[in-house]
């Protein structure tokens, strides 16, 4: 797979992970209690829109995060009961059988479920979440909580962790002939909102410039393409895409966004920000993108480049993705603390860009949600930490180690 493919099928997963379709009302019934201690008469139903399958990911570990992770999560120090600490975001603690033989989520009976009845309870001393959270759940996150367990009480790990799958194409919409579409009509029709018609074909033109190569289109072209556009749009689109797509601005656009992530910079970052030449890895970016590079390649390169047997000065170049990070030379600086400061960094950026993970967090303590140690975060730095570069780099634009890239 190219990189390019890879961003396109990014692009279309990201549009199907729109929410499906509702299917059935749901209602709750919730007493409260008056300044006064008594109960007050019961509130009127609230009908709900739920979807067909309730997801972990999607519907209910957002629930769980914002109303029962403080006290029932990952983090220890506030992990409630004392006696018998319950944990709600691993499924193993969930289903846990509890000291009156049951556990507090029982899969396909929710009514039966203790986590519902504490949700229902009137009583102050049960009710979850407690009075002093000052958090209260709507009808809809209740009745997501109770079709989700009636529905199995399905955990899923980390969206990252899961392999990209493409989701059926819903029927709605059935006018387009655009598959993202069809996902758009349905969350639209949940709403009971309808599409807005095609755009004009001059302003079409001038969006699909700005995504694919961040620059307005030439009057010229835009003319062109709405002749094209007026005899057969999908056809006129299609190749309009795949023109702008070869261009060295969308490789240049591309590459502006990469950059960004990689966190890249002509100056040192710190102290008196001295210019460094580092715009050889620059450009090796934009010809990767110029050349449709594999993203397999694109990734090994850019993190073991000068590794690689009997290795270019190319693949060399991609390795300057560990050298963007901000650097000092300021007096009194200690060299140890820089030494750390920047295996961190790397670990950092690495893991964000190739993982989708903040492993920074496990710096200081095991990550809290994601599956990262906090000695796991410290054999990562490692790998970084084997390297002649010195700690400071003395406001050197030619900061060793390095190498002489010929001008092309």
């Amino acid at each position: 797979m190219t990189f390019k493919d890879f961003f396109l099928a990014f692009l279309l997963a990201s549009a199907a992970m729109l929410a499906t379709s509702c299917d059935r009302p749901a209602s709750q019934v919730k007493s409260t209690k008056s300044a006064a201690g008594a109960t007050a008469e019961p509130v009127a139903p609230t009908p709900v829109s739920l979807p067909q399958e309730v997801s972990f990911n999607e519907h209910i570990q957002p629930i769980l995060s914002e109303y029962c992770y403080h006290c029932h999560g990952p983090d220890s120090g506030t992990r409630q009961p004392k006696d018998e600490p319950l944990r709600l975001d691993r499924p193993e603690e969930a289903f846990k059988i509890r000291e009156n033989g049951k556990p507090v989520i029982i899969k396909g009976d929710s009514a039966a479920s203790e986590l519902i009845k504490r949700i229902h309870s009137t009583d102050e001393e049960e009710v979850m979440p407690p009075p002093e959270s000052h958090k209260t759940l709507g009808p809809r996150e209740i009745a997501l909580l109770e079709k989700w367990i009636q529905q199995g009480a399905n955990f899923q790990p980390h969206w990252s962790f899961v392999a990209l799958t493409r989701p059926p194409v819903p029927q709605a919409g059935a006018e387009s002939t655009n598959p993202i579409d069809h996902f758009i009509a349905e969350k639209l029709e949940g709403s009971g909102l309808t599409q807005n018609p095609p755009e004009d074909a001059r302003r079409f033109h001038r969006r699909l410039s700005f995504d694919l190569t961040g620059l307005p289109p030439s009057p010229e072209s835009t003319d062109a393409f709405v002749t094209r556009y007026a005899a057969d749009a999908d056809k006129a689109v299609s190749e309009e895409a795949k023109a702008m797509m070869v261009t060295p601005e969308h490789a240049e656009h591309l590459t502006r966004h990469w950059l960004d992530a990689a966190r890249y910079a002509d100056t040192h970052g710190i102290h008196i920000d001295n210019y460094r030449s580092i715009w050889p890895y620059r450009d090796w970016v934009i010809n990767a993108f110029k050349s449709n590079m594999p993203w397999d390649q694109f990734t090994v390169e850019q993190i073991a480049g000068d590794l690689m047997p009997n290795r270019t000065l190319d693949q060399q170049i991609a390795t300057g993705f560990s050298r963007c990070l901000a650097t000092t030379g300021e007096g009194g600086a200690i060299g140890e603390e820089y030494d750390a400061i920047y295996a961190k960094d790397r670990v950092d950026t690495t893991s964000a860009i190739w993982l989708g993970l903040t492993t920074g967090c496990a710096a200081c303590h095991d990550h809290k949600f994601d599956p990262i140690s906090q000695k796991d975060f410290y054999s990562l730095t490692a790998f970084f930490r084997n390297t002649p570069m010195s700690s400071l780099d003395g406001n050197s634009a030619e900061h060793p180690p390095n190498v002489f890239v010929p001008p092309t």
